[in-house]
């Protein structure tokens, strides 16, 4: 089934509740009334904001041209977006040349737009739309891309529910994903997809792959419904969050969870607290990443270097500073990362990438490379 994005321009960000308030963005393929019962009327021009079963439009950027976007995602690099359209277009000038179905376009923190991903140079066939798309590894790592229908590149054919891995040479553009074969990210059919649905909608989130699908799903005993994000752990499927209230007339398109958390703050200051006699006032420089939403404060002996352990889990920027009472003896701090999915790095030692603590404010570490 091809999906039909009937409006314009731009992303949409929603703040999930059921999957612990894990920043998503994504655009309805139709024009839909607030599910919240507000008065808004949801396009792909608008931003939306969900918590709490309440879903508000907000201004993130527009996309010149009102092209029909499809597929989109959130870089690490702060202000940088990834998306796809569904029919030619130039963005009102702002591409030299249009993009077609088959690319992925960049837009940097200043709107500057440029060809990311060109589907025509790596064989992608005219007539494919790419339909979701996500990066692995950070700015700099695999591209991994769905199309709407069965798509035949050299001698292996992609269906519509599978995902697909390109991987970069290393040359900036267009020209880093044209060596090299496409290999399946996932495996639609092996893991049990019916041969019938789309996937609309893909994202790595917190070490799971997270799908949205065309229609409603059945697999096993369970139907996923039009609202319904549903992960895939390697083994089996399962309900990843149910936007409230979504209806069933509209389809959630391709979305974008929070960029990954990023590497640990470069400046870590330990100061006595002036408020408190006895704490310690520690103060960081933010991750380079947009992912790092919050950050973890940790522990560990002097002596024991690997010994740290979940001190404090919640210290929301901009604020980047917290108080604690240190504990008896010689103590170290770290302080990493994080978003309501997945840790990031808890920097260097001596001997290689520090360990995770013993323990830990989220179960999944994604360590990425600070983008370019």
């Amino acid at each position: 089934m091809l999906k039909h994005l009937a409006v314009s321009a731009a992303v949409v960000a929603a703040f999930s509740a059921a999957a612990a308030a894990v920043p998503i963005g994504f655009v309805p393929d139709v024009p839909t009334n607030n599910p919240g019962g507000g008065p808004a009327v949801f396009t792909a021009a608008d931003v939306i904001h969900y918590g709490a079963g309440l879903y508000t439009p907000a201004p993130v950027f527009t996309i010149p041209g009102n092209p029909m976007v499809d597929a989109l995602e959130k870089m690490d690099k702060p202000g940088n977006w990834l998306f796809s359209v569904e029919a030619h277009n130039n963005l009102g000038g702002a591409l030299a040349t249009p993009a077609d179905p088959r690319d992925v376009i960049r837009r940097d923190s200043a709107a500057t737009y440029s060809f990311f991903f060109c589907g025509a140079s790596v064989g992608i066939p005219d007539g494919s739309n790419v339909d979701a798309i996500y990066l692995e590894g950070g700015d700099t790592g695999n591209l991994v891309v769905s199309f709407d229908v069965p798509t035949t590149i050299g001698a292996t054919t992609f269906g519509p529910g599978d995902l697909v891995r390109f991987k970069p040479t290393g040359v900036p553009g267009c020209a880093a994903w044209a060596l090299g074969a496409p290999v399946l990210a996932f495996d639609a059919s092996a893991a049990g997809l019916p041969a019938s649905t789309n996937v609309v909608g893909a994202d790595r989130i917190g070490g799971k792959i997270v799908l949205a699908f065309d229609v409603p799903t059945t697999i096993g005993a369970a139907t996923y419904l039009r609202g319904t994000l549903v992960s895939w752990d390697g083994v089996s499927f399962a309900p990843f969050d149910t936007l409230v209230s979504w209806p069933a007339s509209s389809v959630v398109d391709d979305f974008a969870a929070a960029a990954n958390p990023g590497r640990i703050p470069p400046t870590l200051h330990v100061d006595k607290s002036t408020i408190t006699p006895g704490d310690l006032t520690l103060t960081w420089t933010g991750s380079c990443s947009d992912g790092a939403t919050d950050y973890g404060i940790y522990e560990g002996t002097i002596g024991s270097f690997f010994s740290h352990t979940a001190k404090k889990c919640h210290d929301s920027p901009p604020a980047l500073t917290e108080e604690v009472t240190p504990a008896a003896g010689s103590d170290y701090y770290l302080v990493v990362p994080m978003n309501d999915a997945e840790e990031g790095s808890y920097g260097f030692a001596t001997s290689g990438e520090r360990p995770p603590g013993a323990t830990v404010c989220q179960p999944v570490q994604t360590i990425t490379p600070c983008p370019p």
